[in-house]
């Protein structure tokens, strides 16, 4: 579908408009507009997953939020049944749950909110590993590591490494790449920060094998900011 290779193209970062064979040339928010307007539910709810998804692993979490919120005014979700919600599910609950911790942890009015979204996330999460660990094992790991981070609980750091391993070994490298990213950002808070420093690194390998260049390019300010600080380049 052209929202998938729209996906692929902002994260190698190639200015390139996939709906053009598709829509006539119209630009992706035009294309969501005419979605909503003509109510394609199927291709609204598939845009708002894509754009979350996107702006979350580029770090524009502000976005990814008000995405999050614009898709729940909208109710894209009213009519959604069946197998069709189920798949949409699968991605967006992950996004959307770790979309809800790091706001959550920023302890600001909207916590309870934020937090909430996670729970749901953790709940389904935890259903679908059950049925398919191949699938889902990781993303609950993650999702785990970032609510004992929220709750301050030492078991986070078991749990992000549980989804680095599992990552790997099921040959998901992109979400290999984004638990090293989030156990970094544990380590830094914790002010460890040479092993911060060798997961950020390990980020930036899983996103070069998928040819991700804009998360490489991000993760590269991080190790740039970072290095000096640690003994390893002193």
């Amino acid at each position: 579908m052209a929202m998938f290779e729209q996906m692929t193209f902002d994260l190698m970062g190639l200015k390139k408009n996939a709906y053009e064979s598709h829509f006539g040339g119209l630009s992706e928010d035009a294309v969501l507009d005419f979605a909503m307007k003509n109510k394609i539910t199927n291709l609204s709810r598939g845009l708002y997953q894509k754009i979350r998804y996107v702006k979350y692993m580029c770090g524009d979490m502000d976005a990814a939020a008000k995405h999050y919120d614009l898709q729940q005014q909208r109710d894209v979700y009213a009519d959604c049944a069946g197998q069709g919600r189920t798949v949409f599910f699968l991605t967006a609950t992950f996004i959307d749950g770790l979309i809800g911790l790091y706001f959550a942890r920023k302890h600001r009015d909207d916590e309870a909110k934020w937090t909430g979204v996670a729970e749901t996330a953790i709940e389904h999460m935890t259903k679908w590993a059950n049925s398919c660990s191949w699938n889902f094992a990781n993303k609950l790991s993650l999702l785990q590591a970032e609510y004992f981070f929220l709750k301050d609980d030492e078991q986070a750091y078991s749990c992000y490494k549980a989804s680095i391993k599992q990552a790997r070994e099921h040959r998901f490298n992109h979400e290999e790449g984004l638990a090293h990213e989030k156990l970094a950002t544990y380590l830094l808070h914790k002010n460890k920060h040479d092993e911060a420093l060798q997961h950020f690194q390990d980020a930036k390998k899983c996103y070069e094998t998928w040819h991700e260049h804009v998360l490489v390019r991000r993760v590269e300010k991080a190790i740039a900011v970072l290095s000096p600080l640690c003994t390893s380049s002193r």
